[in-house]
């Protein structure tokens, strides 16, 4: 069983990359617990079987991941566009809206509506079939009162 003084496996495997200088604690502990010795053995075993990943840096990769990132950016950029217009163009609906039903516009009409002169002269020139609805009037009345006698 592994004991609290005993190494990771994290640690074993920067040993092994020579990650950790020889001087170090967890050097002098692997070579002091057999415990820890014998992890490393077999850790080292594991990874010395496996393959050789030699990495070539590609010189024109630093390019494209950049054309890549800025594509993108631009591509955010212009997505809050659209929503930004709407917004602009509600609220300033929102504000004429406003503007036109507030009290004091709604004074300013009825205030103009009493200044402005109306007369029965306007009136029925704007109207001049009144008459002919009048006289309507008085045939439904006169249809009322036929019904009445004949009943």
């Amino acid at each position: 069983m592994k004991s609290t003084n005993c190494l990771s496996e994290q640690d074993l495997i920067l040993y092994y990359y020579n990650e950790l200088s020889p001087d170090s604690i967890p050097a002098k502990h692997v070579a002091d617990c057999p415990l820890c010795a014998e992890r490393f053995a077999t850790l080292s075993s594991e990874l010395a079987h496996l393959p050789d990943m030699t990495f070539k840096p590609d010189h024109a990769a630093g390019t494209r991941m950049a054309a890549r990132v800025n594509e993108r950016l631009q591509a955010r950029h212009r997505n809050w566009l659209p929503a930004l217009a709407a917004s602009v163009v509600a609220t300033v609906a929102l504000v004429i809206t406003i503007y036109n039903w507030s009290p004091q516009n709604q004074q300013i009409q009825t205030a103009q509506l009493a200044n402005s002169s109306v007369t029965t002269v306007n009136f029925n020139d704007d109207m001049p079939d009144i008459d002919f609805l009048e006289d309507l009037e008085v045939l439904k009345d006169l249809d009322v009162l036929r019904q009445i006698e004949g009943v």
